[in-house]
């Protein structure tokens, strides 16, 4: 009997841990799944009906692993970082955390003239010849400046005023070969200080005669300049063809090389003396003339629209070449500046004789509010005075003023080319209301005036001719 109680299924406490097991076995095996396929549509059911064929039952062997989400990849980099846009007295800045900016400026040059008495011929004929007075927009200027890649500088400049389009300055330079810049593209040759320094800073509504010898020959050209420089010095050279306005004419262009070196020995904030030289030398186009500028003459208009020129060679018919050597020398004291060229051109002709001809001007400013005017040492050229205030006479503010005089002198003449001789007086008030409008007043007296093109009426030398002109700056 005692042999009994030890059945298994008599005890108690087996039958519970049996009961236990059979749970946790059951829990452990995956419930059975019957799946049926419509015989149509092949569509999947978990459930019997109507067109559905049984596939069999199922079983899930083991748990399926962990399932990751993977974003899928688009073959892009991350964004860059946002632009900074500013609008400020440089124009529009957009400046970028790549290497790349760009700005969008211009400038607008409102001008007015009136020339004095006019009433002259041309010589050996009897042509009237009057200066045209009024007034004009001389320049206006739209330009896109910027940075590519960290070393890659450009500039498209396009230019509206004279009632006509050109293009000024279009060029690359990169910059990757600290100290050297290497410029490509349509640029002012490497001359002249007076040449170098923009119309928004000069402090004369005219450049001086010696434009006369470097404007036609040496001012803007496509072509390749090397360029070094420091705090106070510079020294550039390049080689050129002609410029953008070049028709060609099916003929082989002429080309022309510059090079130009400054130094400052004393640069100090009010304190400058800049000495510099330079020597450029171009060759016409095979039928002795120049593409880019249409004319081989040497002339001064004495204001851009006033069409009067007291001083003209005509053009050279023989010209085969110009060689220019230029002296400078430039001093700052304080709200005083001085300013001063010589140059000094000889023209080779074909089977005539070869011909020399001479400019320089001596220029002087001074700022009657204190200020000094900025020179660039890298560039060796002033830039305009920066005014300590701005022109809000409501505030008892006026600006910042400047006064400047000058004295220059042009001669055309050389053996039988009588083109004239001139010397000029200039005088100007100049009003700086802030940094992006500027005023000039300018009067200047054309005097020993001789073998001019003009004459007067009884056939004698043009008497002194004066000018008065007014120009409302707007730069941004």
């Amino acid at each position: 009997m005692a042999a009994r109680s030890l059945l298994p299924f008599s005890s108690p406490l087996l039958f519970a841990s049996m009961s236990v097991f059979s749970a946790l076995a059951f829990a452990q095996t995956p419930p059975a799944l019957e799946l049926y396929v419509d015989s149509e549509t092949q569509q999947i059911f978990a459930e019997p009906g109507a067109g559905r064929v049984k596939l069999g039952t199922f079983q899930m062997v083991e748990p399926a692993d962990a399932v990751t989400t993977v974003e899928p990849s688009t073959g892009l980099t991350q964004p860059e970082p946002a632009a900074e846009v500013a609008v400020g007295n440089n124009g529009l800045d957009v400046e970028g955390n790549n290497g790349f900016s760009m700005r969008l400026g211009g400038r607008m040059h409102a001008d007015g003239s009136y020339s004095s008495d006019d009433n002259l011929l041309k010589r050996g004929t009897a042509n009237d010849y009057e200066a045209v007075s009024g007034t004009e927009i001389r320049r206006g200027r739209l330009a896109l400046r910027g940075t590519a890649y960290h070393d890659f500088d450009y500039i498209i400049e396009a230019d509206f005023g004279g009632n006509k389009t050109s293009v000024k300055d279009l060029f690359l330079t990169y910059t990757g070969f600290d100290p050297l810049e290497i410029t490509v593209g349509n640029q002012k040759h490497a001359m002249s200080m007076e040449i170098q320094e923009s119309s928004n800073d000069i402090m004369f509504n005219e450049r001086s005669l010696l434009s006369a010898l470097t404007v036609p020959h040496f001012d803007r050209a496509i072509g390749v300049n090397l360029k070094s420089s420091g705090n106070d010095w510079s020294l550039q050279s390049g080689i050129y063809g002609d410029g953008m306005s070049s028709s060609g004419g099916g003929r082989d262009e002429g080309y022309g090389w510059g090079i130009r070196g400054t130094i400052a020995p004393i640069n100090t904030e009010d304190r400058l003396v800049h000495l510099g030289a330079n020597f450029g030398h171009r060759e016409a186009n095979e039928i002795n003339s120049l593409s880019n500028s249409g004319s081989t003459a040497f002339r001064y208009e004495t204001t851009n629209m006033s069409d009067l020129y007291l001083a003209d060679t005509g053009a050279l018919t023989n010209f085969e070449s110009i060689s220019l050597g230029i002296v400078e020398a430039a001093a700052k004291l304080g709200p005083l500046s001085i300013q001063s060229e010589y140059g000094q051109a000889k023209v080779d002709q074909v089977r005539v004789a070869d011909l020399e001809f001479a400019a320089w001007y001596v220029q002087m400013g001074l700022s009657l509010t204190g200020e000094s005017r900025v020179y660039r040492g890298s560039d060796g050229e002033f830039k305009r005075l920066r005014q300590n205030r701005l022109f809000a006479p409501a505030q008892g503010s006026w600006g910042a003023w400047e006064l400047a005089v000058r004295l220059d002198q042009l001669d055309l003449e050389d053996g039988i080319v009588l083109g004239g001789r001139q010397r000029r007086a200039s005088l100007n008030l100049n009003g700086y209301l802030n940094n992006n409008v500027r005023v000039l007043f300018g009067y200047s007296r054309a005097f020993d005036i001789e073998n001019s093109p003009l004459t007067t009426l009884d056939g004698g030398e043009p008497e002194d001719i004066d000018i008065l002109s007014v120009r409302t700056q707007w730069t941004f």
